[in-house]
């Protein structure tokens, strides 16, 4: 039996399975084929960044300290 590959160009939402693969144990991966966005020194960061006032760091006395 050989492999099925197929390309979609408009995805639907349900994707049949051939007759000759259903109830068998099989391997169905999906992979997108768009190119990612590439990221530049001046794209928006794909994740949040907090905005403070200012960033307080402790000594090595202070962050040792028991209490």
């Amino acid at each position: 039996m050989q492999p099925i590959r197929q390309i979609v160009h408009d995805a639907p939402q349900f994707i049949a399975v051939p007759p000759e693969f259903r109830h068998r144990l099989i391997e169905l991966i999906i992979w997108p084929l768009e190119e990612a966005t590439p990221v530049t020194e001046s794209s928006e960061p794909q994740f949040l960044i907090a905005e403070v006032d200012r960033i307080v760091i402790p000594s090595r006395e202070e962050r040792n300290a028991r209490w």
